[in-house]
């Protein structure tokens, strides 16, 4: 049995105690979560989550610090992947819009790609910041984790939860109406008809 604190996270000053299969069975997941609160889908963050503990695993169990190295690792990796595939995509639809100019409607974006979207609109360190805060570190191990300053930190997770809340707002008050409002609809007979 390996010893786990009780919401199942491994305490960093008994990493060297746990093997390997348990690392990969309790942070694994929780690596997942962390990527998915920076904004990646559900399979990106498994990509990169078991991208980064394949590197770990070849220099287990020397790496120091290995839970926060695993989260900078996954992030990098799906930070990287996104970008290749932003370009691919934006290539593809560049292609499809020369390959056939007829309009397609597009159906409306739910609230979850919308809040992705959101996410991914924000600069990296606002991202790796605010995804390292929503897992459970404070400022200051997210700050040694990343090599900022604690003041640092503190900025770029106040930026990034300002830029939340102006979504969540935003959604709130729901969709801009598209084009011109139409006009009341007034009785039959017009606007002049006597009532009696």
């Amino acid at each position: 049995m390996s010893p786990l604190a009780p919401h199942g996270a491994i305490p960093a000053g008994l990493v060297d105690c746990v093997d390997y299969d348990d690392f990969f069975r309790v942070e694994f997941p929780r690596t997942v979560r962390y990527l998915r609160r920076a904004g990646a889908a559900f399979e990106e963050a498994e990509d990169a989550a078991q991208e980064a503990m394949r590197e770990l695993w070849s220099a287990w169990p020397t790496r120091t610090h290995p839970v926060g190295w695993v989260r900078v690792v996954a992030l990098h990796a799906y930070l990287k992947k996104a970008e290749r595939d932003r370009k691919r995509v934006a290539l593809e639809a560049k292609n499809a819009r020369l390959a056939t100019p007829a309009h397609q409607p597009r159906a409306e974006p739910d609230e979850w790609a919308d809040m992705v979207r959101t996410l991914r609109q924000l600069p990296l360190k606002q991202r790796e910041v605010l995804a390292l805060a929503l897992d459970g570190y404070g400022t200051d191990e997210i700050a040694a984790l990343l090599g900022m300053k604690p003041g640092t930190v503190r900025s770029n997770l106040r930026h990034a939860r300002d830029a939340l809340k102006a979504f969540l707002e935003s959604s709130a008050e729901g969709p801009a109406p598209r084009g011109p409002v139409p006009p009341p609809r007034q009785r039959e007979g017009g606007p002049h008809v006597q009532q009696g």
